[in-house]
């Protein structure tokens, strides 16, 4: 069973985690500063594209590493290497993202038509981006793990084990968000007290925890892709 616990510990205790979650850092806090400033927002767009293929790729590289039984989580210093892979990971899912979010769109507004009621079509809402969120999420698991692109259209593999990483994603939610908040308040309130909010340091550390967080859900993402997927393939194969 995916364990929160294996995939915080396992992401704190990485070689040189600390010093990583900095460097990663820099990139999101530039963003922030940038997005602040009113008179950069060109240059806030440039950095925001830069700054996603980078955490893309380190999210992709961490779900790698843990589901092929590495002995480490994160990625190496190699911003290069993890560019590429944030780059050539965005054009692998981004076909299927792209059909998936508009197939969503798409029917939630035919169902808007016929049902006009606003608490029933946001039910409707959630489970459709639920669905077509959980074949995403399944293709993504699927080219994490051999970075090659035809294996993110396994649609064999999307349609037998969708439901599953989606069951699996909805308790992973309440999971990151506790021990979120075991980091985050505790080190948030000496900030507050010493530097008030908003303040620099803050904003700097908040940008590494979304770091550790990228660390932590790819982590449990590689976990329950052997649990929801590996499991059930080896399971075929006997039968």
């Amino acid at each position: 069973m995916p364990s929160i616990k294996d995939a915080f510990e396992e992401a704190i205790q990485d070689d040189n985690s600390i010093i990583k979650y900095f460097v990663f850092a820099i990139p999101v806090f530039i963003c922030t500063v940038l997005y602040t400033n009113k008179n950069t927002l060109s240059a806030f767009w440039t950095a925001s594209i830069v700054t996603f293929l980078l955490l893309f790729g380190f999210l992709i590289e961490c779900t790698k590493n843990v589901r092929n039984g590495k002995e480490y989580v994160l990625p190496s210093f190699n911003v290069f290497s993890i560019m590429w892979a944030g780059i050539k990971g965005s054009v692998a899912l981004g076909p299927l993202i792209a059909v998936n979010c508009w197939l969503a769109i798409t029917i939630i507004n035919f169902l808007g038509n016929y049902i006009p009621d606003p608490n029933t079509i946001t039910v409707f809402k959630y489970m459709i981006w639920g669905v077509f969120g959980a074949i995403m999420l399944t293709g993504y698991l699927c080219y994490a793990k051999t970075f090659k692109i035809i294996d993110a259209y396994n649609f064999k593999t999307i349609s037998d084990s969708s439901m599953d990483i989606l069951i699996a994603v909805i308790f992973m939610i309440p999971q990151v968000l506790i021990a979120d908040a075991i980091i985050l308040v505790p080190i948030t309130y000496i900030i507050w007290v010493f530097f008030g909010i908003p303040h620099p340091i803050a904003t700097f550390f908040w940008s590494m925890v979304l770091i550790f967080n990228l660390a932590m859900c790819g982590h449990y993402l590689a976990q329950i892709d052997y649990e929801a997927i590996a499991t059930k393939d080896n399971d075929n194969k006997i039968i």
